[in-house]
């Protein structure tokens, strides 16, 4: 990657915090400006710092004010998801992005405006800054097609088209987001994309946003070891 890949650590984290339900990172464009709003948008019902999303149409996040949370793990079995990871086939690593694999985030190009009002009717979501402490993959697996990785923070050459995926305008799709290790994370994702519905000349426009996931042990896991450093407080403070 170039050397503006990576971000600086991040050290405060969002106030809110999403951690189930149905969202997706994505961009609102109005037709003239030259750059797309990016935004967290969390459907109806999702859990935001433990209590459902109301309203009809969810409510939207600013990059900053909202991190997504998750802790299930899976076996990275896909060979070109180890090698985007750096990590064998068998390893065990963090995983988000459905139902299965809370929380339920994809990415949407919903609020765009027509397909056609866009060259080819497709915006290009670039990977453009990373931090954490371990590695991250965003892949895809098509039935009877294959997988594909879009986004590696190991390197361009361990994607399919160096770390940029074309989306169909008005498109929503669900990936499989994963991480090697627990920790705060920060991702900086940046679209691109070629107006061509307005009367004058064409419009080239561009967005970008830095999104923070908070990757953490099982719960029960946490609990015990809650649990335990509570109890090493309440024997120093006996002894004191």
């Amino acid at each position: 990657m170039g050397a503006g890949f990576l971000l600086p650590t991040s050290q405060t984290r969002a106030a809110s915090v999403y951690t189930a339900g149905h969202g997706d990172l994505g961009i609102e464009y109005t037709p003239g400006d030259t750059e797309f709003e990016a935004h967290w948008h969390i459907g109806a019902g999702a859990t935001v710092d433990g209590t459902a999303v109301s309203g009809l149409d969810g409510e939207e996040f600013a990059p900053g004010d909202l991190v997504a949370r998750l802790s299930t793990t899976a076996t990275v079995s896909n060979i070109k998801v180890a090698n985007g990871l750096g990590v064998s086939t068998g390893t065990t690593a963090y995983r988000t992005g459905s139902n299965a694999y809370p929380p339920n985030l994809g990415f949407a190009i919903e609020e765009a405006g027509d397909p056609g009002d866009w060259l080819d009717e497709t915006i290009t979501l670039t990977l453009t800054g990373f931090s954490g402490p371990g590695a991250l993959a965003i892949s895809q697996t098509i039935p009877a097609v294959g997988t594909f990785v879009w986004f590696s923070s190991v390197g361009d050459g361990f994607t399919q088209n160096d770390n940029k995926w074309d989306l169909a305008v008005g498109a929503h799709q669900h990936l499989e987001i994963w991480f090697t290790q627990p920790g705060n994370y920060d991702l900086e994702l940046t679209w691109t994309g070629k107006y061509i519905g307005g009367v004058g000349p064409d419009v080239d426009v561009v967005g970008s946003g830095t999104f923070g996931f908070q990757v953490v042990p099982e719960p029960g896991a946490v609990g015990m070891l809650a649990s335990g450093l509570l109890g090493m407080m309440f024997l120093r403070r006996r002894v004191a």
